[in-house]
């Protein structure tokens, strides 16, 4: 650590989700190797996984707040989905309460004196603004200002179909990301009983030092303008932040390996899995598939070809030997994928996923399936296609040397260094870092 960067004591606000904390760690681990303090605050649910790092962790317990009645059963029509759709946005603006209400006493008590922010934990900067802690935005994916919209064939469907199911995930999106409806109005409120002016001023009142994008410009769509604060990094990958997995290494043979995951918070439906099954049936190639820890091989039953089906996955470990991995486009996997110079099938089913995956189409990095009308056919043509023609493998090698080269976690580090250094000497610039560019993009 250079000498002009003092010892700090940062406080994470990460998100639970896999994708989101397994980033943030990695990041947490390289400030720490350079002489820096670094606390998790978030639910106790992953606790494990960040005190196996190696990085201190403060629990946010809400069961103190109230909750919302438990989720409708499931089923099927219009009303059905509207009551998921008002549980989701109830158990939102809940976890908004009970994190404006005790994460500023637990960062007071730690003290804390930078924040380091998930693009998704909204709250994030409400609370910076009110302890007047300099901050930063981590961005895990696409961030949400540059859009989650590519091409209409990439647009995220539920695979019911179903308009109203449609129509549910564009309004939680609109709600949470753009911070509109009853979640803006939510965070309103607090902001209203804390002296803050209303969140959409912001930006303008309050910014962020520096928002750093795991995305690297490589593979990102070319855009006109990016605000002042915004950086590109890469990913940020920590082998070591991940707890061991029981694997059967013995059961993996010569052949080609295909290792397919589609991911921990919103795994596909069995039919799916069913599907790569059925697709890489018959091909000379080995299929591993991770459930991702949201059900058991037991379940599932014999599937077609007889595949390696785990509940878990060492999954960095079988990206590097890895010939083609099938995905659901999350961040995490393509990230770590590109960087071992792994093509793939893409099935991106929602979120950001469509946007990430619009991005590989557009680079020869994947095959890309919209899981409108997906079937086994469909899959198995992407995966014979990757197999038949080297482009691919060649385009995933070229970008994954230059993620490789860019050495993310570093890069990310010594940006909120610097910002932090020139912020302590000139304070003043925090009010003049949100510019009037904005986030333009040429081409989709």
């Amino acid at each position: 650590m250079a000498a002009e960067h003092r010892a700090r004591h940062f406080g994470v606000l990460p998100f639970t989700g896999t994708g989101h904390v397994n980033p943030l760690i990695a990041l947490s681990q390289e400030l720490t190797d350079r002489g820096h303090k670094v606390t998790f605050f978030e639910k106790p649910k992953i606790a494990g996984r960040v005190r196996h790092a190696g990085i201190d962790f403060v629990p946010l317990n809400g069961d103190n707040f109230r909750k919302p009645n438990p989720p409708p059963a499931a089923s099927s029509g219009i009303w059905s989905d509207i009551s998921t759709l008002r549980f989701n946005l109830k158990r939102v603006t809940n976890d908004i309460e009970m994190f404006l209400r005790t994460a500023p006493l637990a960062l007071r008590r730690s003290g804390v004196d930078a924040l380091i922010i998930n693009e998704i934990a909204i709250t994030g900067p409400t609370i910076a603004e009110l302890l007047r802690l300099p901050y930063f935005i981590i961005s895990n994916t696409v961030p949400h200002n540059f859009g989650w919209s590519p091409s209409p064939w990439l647009s995220p469907r539920d695979y019911s179909g179903s308009w109203v199911n449609q129509l549910q995930q564009a309004l939680l999106e609109l709600s949470v990301l753009r911070i509109r409806g009853p979640v803006g109005r939510a965070i309103d409120r607090h902001r209203e009983q804390m002296g803050l002016s209303p969140v959409r001023y912001m930006e303008e009142i309050y910014p962020c030092l520096a928002h750093i994008a795991q995305i690297p410009e490589c593979l990102d769509l070319p855009r006109t303008a990016i605000p002042a604060n915004f950086h590109y990094a890469g990913s940020f990958v920590s082998e070591s932040a991940r707890p061991p997995v029981d694997f059967p290494w013995h059961c993996l043979n010569e052949r080609p390996l295909i290792y397919a995951s589609l991911g921990t918070t919103r795994n596909a439906q069995p039919i799916v899995l069913n599907m790569i099954a059925e697709a890489c049936r018959g091909l000379d190639v080995q299929l591993v598939i991770s459930l991702g820890g949201r059900s058991s091989p037991e379940h599932f039953g014999p599937l077609p070809g007889n595949p390696l089906v785990v509940r878990y996955a060492p999954q960095l470990d079988l990206i590097k030997i890895a010939r083609i991995v099938i995905t659901h486009a999350g961040p995490n996997t393509v990230f770590e994928t590109l960087t071992q110079g792994v093509p793939m099938v893409a099935i991106p089913i929602a979120h950001d996923q469509p946007a990430i995956a619009a991005r590989l189409a557009r680079l020869r990095l994947a095959q890309v399936i919209s899981p409108k009308g997906i079937s086994a056919e469909k899959i198995r043509a992407a995966v014979v296609t990757i197999l038949k023609d080297q482009s691919y493998r060649t385009s995933a090698q070229q970008i994954g040397a230059e993620m490789r080269s860019l050495r993310g976690t570093a890069l990310a580090a010594d940006i909120i260094e610097s910002a932090l250094a020139r912020h302590t000497s000139q304070p003043h610039l925090l009010r003049n870092l949100s510019t009037s560019s904005g986030y333009a993009s040429v081409s989709s």
